[in-house]
């Protein structure tokens, strides 16, 4: 099970169908081990291959879960009351967001007067090293799990200002855990910039990040900070009080500690 997790997770991840090779490079799983699994996601309908290409993406049936989840999910329902206020009292975006694998997806979207990111879709992928929101719930992943991150593909640079090595942006996670929010400086567009804090389970681990996206002035920091922590404090105690409180976030963010790596013959 865990290791059809990662294949699907991985397919969701990259936007682009993938062959088996490039499968098994990313989940760092033998080629033999991925077809035998991906025969059965076939024949359950959550991923499809390409009869002309032989690659594979995500089917049908995951395609139509993730949209009822969007649309029944309680934890979306109250958050864009909150995003709401954020965007209202900031002017800018207000997002909920979660990790895939090793990117950030965004759940839902309240825009902000100000707003400079007109174009939303839920579910479209972005690269969690180079996101504010990404950043953050990253920062609360086992090391071992980054580790793995920086092993199965090169860090993606988007402007001057993304951190790709490894080393700064271990360093770049310890600040986030110490200060307990996150900000990206215009890393992934240069355009904008985004502060991002964790909505926080029972044991202190988030399910789910909110960010603020747009032109915001660096002056503006810590009053949006104060204001995010205290929204995200307050949604994090409606869902508990309601007991909708899903998982952490973490939970299929990346592989096990110690679990199968390419070449393995299982």
């Amino acid at each position: 099970m865990a290791r059809a997790t990662r294949i699907v997770t991985a397919l969701a991840e990259h936007p682009f169908p993938l062959g088996i090779v490039e499968l098994a490079q990313f989940v760092q799983l033998s080629p033999a081990s991925v077809h035998r699994i991906l025969v059965t996601l076939v024949q359950v309908g959550w991923v499809e291959q390409n009869t002309r290409t032989a690659k594979y993406r995500l089917g049908m049936q995951a395609v139509g879960v993730g949209m009822v989840g969007l649309v029944s999910n309680p934890v979306l329902h109250d958050a864009r009351m909150f995003l709401s206020r954020l965007a209202q009292w900031s002017g800018h975006d207000a997002v909920l967001s979660t990790l895939v694998g090793f990117k950030t997806v965004q759940l839902t979207r309240v825009a902000g007067s100000a707003t400079e990111f007109i174009e939303f879709e839920p579910g479209h992928p972005q690269p969690a090293h180079a996101m504010a929101d990404g950043k953050l719930l990253m920062s609360y992943m086992p090391a071992e799990q980054r580790r793995w991150l920086y092993e199965a593909e090169p860090l993606r640079t988007f402007t001057p200002s993304t951190i790709t090595d490894p080393v700064t942006l271990e360093q770049e996670f310890a600040t986030i855990q110490e200060r307990g929010y996150a900000v990206d400086d215009f890393e992934r567009f240069a355009a904008g910039r985004g502060i991002a804090a964790p909505v926080m389970d029972t044991e202190g681990r988030p399910i789910a990040a909110m960010l603020c996206l747009g032109k915001i002035d660096p002056a503006q920091d810590a009053e949006i900070v104060q204001q995010m922590l205290a929204l995200t404090r307050e949604m994090s105690e409606r869902l508990k009080g309601a007991g909708d409180l899903p998982a952490s976030a973490l939970d299929l963010a990346g592989p096990d500690a110690g679990d199968g790596v390419a070449g393995s013959a299982s």
